[in-house]
């Protein structure tokens, strides 16, 4: 039996590596799309661009992962079918029940990967995300400085800029507000044009007006360069995964005590969708088999057909879940778990059925 174990787990390895990799690649189009804008529009490098697209993988694969196996294992049981390998496992006095063995430790293993995946390289990969997303800020202004958006992300500062030259990838008619501790009204530095220079912004011939606490204009000036430093704003920023995609459950329940009633909803549906999603990949592996073999071979296509009819719906009846959850119409738990549920009783209620053939 271990030769037919070790033969399945040889068999199946390139499938669900096929299955796993076609579903993230569709997940990863649009954020490969708006990162090409980001290349060609906002001047960022191809090597940022490739580790941003790395950080998102961790999150992207915990969803993909059971997809992907239940795809690969189709594949390769649709393939044993074809080629009669599973009557002659019959044959031999193989039941479905020792077929499908291994197939359940390729769930197992599969569901504790992605809880690794999420309790611990997902929350790093949004923390690192943020980091580059700063890096880029810090080191190109391109990235953060839009025409017509007000920007105060800064500590004391904000921004506006009315246009961004395109050819040069100068800022123009910037106004830069810098709100003072000792005074109710900001100081405004109006530049003609503005360029990012080691973490400031280098204002060339600008104007600044101050203003007392009546709000008179006691100061004002011209300067031919004015240097709006940023740099102890990117040294003392501490970066902290603010995304509730992002959070492992353990820090999910931390927020969820420092929250009302009403507030801790969102949580709890994401500490629930960290666990059923997982839980999903063991019975939709051993759908796999079940959709894939029988007596008849005219079947498979169909039975393909149907397997990807059950996953859209499992993924159609998630998100319908997750958002009444939020909505409140229905408790989390009912939300977020129904949709597993009813993939185990088909999967079951298939299994008595194909048990009794084969």
């Amino acid at each position: 039996m271990k030769i037919i174990n070790d033969y399945i787990l040889k068999e199946s390895k390139l499938s669900i590596v096929f299955g796993i990799t076609l579903f993230t690649f569709i997940f990863l189009i649009e954020i490969i799309v708006s990162m090409m804008e980001s290349i060609l529009v906002k001047g960022l490098s191809v090597i940022d661009v490739a580790r941003m697209i790395s950080f998102y993988l961790p999150m992207i694969l915990s969803q993909t992962i059971p997809m992907g196996i239940f795809l690969g294992i189709m594949i390769t049981f649709g393939n044993f079918t074809k080629n009669s390998e599973i009557t002659a496992l019959n044959s031999m006095g193989v039941s479905l029940n020792k077929i499908l063995k291994p197939v359940i430790w390729i769930g197992i293993g599969a569901t504790l990967f992605i809880f690794f995946l999420q309790e611990s390289l997902v929350p790093r990969s949004f923390i690192k995300l943020q980091q580059l997303s700063y890096k880029m800020v810090y080191e190109n202004p391109v990235f953060q400085l839009r025409d017509k958006v007000l920007i105060d992300g800064f500590a004391n500062y904000k921004i506006y800029i009315d246009s961004i030259n395109k050819k040069t990838k100068d800022a123009e008619k910037v106004l830069v507000m810098i709100q003072e501790e000792d005074s109710q009204y900001p100081t405004l530095v109006l530049g003609k044009t503005a360029n990012w220079e080691d973490a400031a912004l280098s204002l060339k011939d600008a104007d600044f007006y101050r203003y007392d606490e009546k709000g008179n204009l006691v100061v004002t000036g011209n300067f031919e360069k004015k240097r709006v430093p940023f740099t102890s704003y990117f040294k003392d920023m501490s970066v902290k995964v603010k995304d509730i995609e992002g959070m492992n459950i353990q820090q999910l329940r931390k927020e969820i005590e420092k929250k009302d009633r009403a507030e801790r909803i969102p949580y709890i549906v994401e500490i629930n969708r960290k666990i059923a999603v997982p839980m999903s990949t063991i019975a939709l592996a051993i759908l796999g088999v079940l959709l894939s073999i029988g007596n008849s071979r005219s079947g498979k296509g169909i039975n393909f057909g149907i397997g990807i009819v059950v996953i859209f719906l499992y993924i159609v009846l998630l998100n319908i879940g997750v958002v009444f959850s939020y909505r409140g119409i229905v408790s989390p738990f009912v939300g977020v778990w129904t949709p597993n549920i009813i993939l185990y009783i088909y999967t079951f209620i298939l299994y008595s059925r194909k048990v009794r053939l084969i």
